[in-house]
């Protein structure tokens, strides 16, 4: 019998591929060597493919690094929304059950090569005007995409007047403990973390809580 030809790739395909390739080994890069230390050149000869490729879909080293970053929270965003948070009607529920989940799932997001990559951007762009421009427009994006996430999996939570600034000193909060690694052993930051996450959900007052 005859063999069945493979299937072959459309061009959209192939692009997407190709874009996805880049913004992986840039989060590679970026982890292993640093935003100093990442090159167009390295990060291609890690994604396989070549220098015309790259610069047809980023057109700068800033526009690179900071989608790349994008790519990699859309990932873990869509984690957070893939299981429901507890209902808020439910046995062992309420609003305190979800911000308790959705703090879990926050902690989860910002760490990994998303916070080390994260980090090296942010000091970065204290004297990169591009980079600092692209990471304005990210951190704008990011805040939408968590709030629409959240409404998704605890709508109940979302509702509530506080939730917006709570949902800030959680995310700084975090943020800030992750910094750590740099001098403290994961063990010690996690601890750490224990201890501020109690504290933040004594933030949820109210009857609602």
């Amino acid at each position: 019998m005859p063999t069945a030809r493979p299937e072959r790739r459309t061009q959209a395909s192939r692009r997407a591929a190709t874009r996805g390739a880049l913004l992986d080994a840039t989060i590679e890069v970026l982890v292993d060597r640093g935003y100093a230390g990442l090159t167009t050149t390295t990060v291609c000869e890690r994604a396989g493919v070549t220098r015309g490729a790259q610069a047809h879909y980023f057109a700068t080293k800033a526009d690179l690094v900071v989608q790349a970053l994008q790519h990699l929270s859309d990932k873990l965003v869509a984690e957070l929304v893939a299981t429901p948070l507890p209902a808020a009607g439910a046995a062992g529920g309420g609003a305190r059950a979800q911000y308790a989940a959705l703090l879990d799932r926050l902690w989860e997001i910002f760490s990994g090569p998303v916070s080390v990559a994260q980090l090296e951007l942010l000091v970065a762009a204290r004297t990169d005007a591009d980079l600092h421009a692209h990471l304005l427009a990210f951190e704008a994006a990011m805040a939408d995409v968590l709030a629409d996430a959240s409404r998704r999996v605890a709508p109940e939570l979302v509702d509530r007047d506080d939730f917006r600034p709570l949902m800030q000193t959680a995310i700084a909060t975090i943020r800030g403990l992750r910094v750590l690694r740099a001098v403290a052993s994961e063990t010690a930051v996690r601890r750490t973390w224990a201890a501020a996450r109690t504290q933040l959900l004594a933030g949820l007052a109210g009857p609602s809580a």
